[in-house]
Formats: structure tokens, sequence, C-alpha cells
């Protein structure tokens, strides 16, 4: 298992905290993963409200607006270490960086 590897199970490992989903969840339709299921619902709404798990995104908005935008940055970094070619993928280091 290499570098690349890790980092995309990383970024699957932040896509389940943020969404409260497993990485192949019942819920989802069949042959899709977590990534997929993120990646499309990004592409058709732009809106991390709808990614992230309902129950967190009010605990998160009891507290401070501004911490959605951190959850956005953080759901980015997961796009990026769940990149299809691997060659695009961050680096840990660069991954712990843009954290």
């Amino acid at each position: 298992m290499g570098k690349e590897s890790d980092v995309y199970s990383y970024g699957v490992v932040l896509l389940e905290l943020i969404s409260r989903k497993k990485a192949l969840d019942s819920s989802f339709m069949e042959g899709m993963d977590i990534v997929s299921w993120v990646r499309s619902l990004w592409e058709e709404t732009g809106v991390v409200d709808e990614i992230v798990d309902s129950e967190l995104a009010n605990e998160i908005s009891r507290y401070n607006s501004n911490v959605m935008k951190e959850v956005t940055k953080v759901l980015l970094v997961a796009f990026k270490c769940t990149e299809r070619d691997p060659r695009r993928r961050p680096t840990m280091r660069e991954v712990i960086k843009n954290l």
C-alpha cells in the first residue's frame, strides 16, 4: 500500500466524519460509495449543508456560523485526497498544512 492510498483513506475518513456516514453506507444507491456520493451532491448543489450530517450541522450552527466555512475547507481537502488519479493527490504533509 503506497502513500497515495494512505492519503485516499484519510480523505475517506474525513468524509465519514463530516457526513456521519460509512464508506459503503446502505443509504447510497447501488454501486455508490461515500466519495462518489459526496462528489455528486457537491456538484449538484455546491452546498456543504447537504453533505454535513444534520445533527452535526445544528450543533455547529449553535456555536459559530464561521465553522461551516472551516468544514467546507475540510471537505475540499478530502476531495483532493480522494482524487481519482493518485498522482494528483496531496502528500500527508500537504494535507496537514491545509488543515
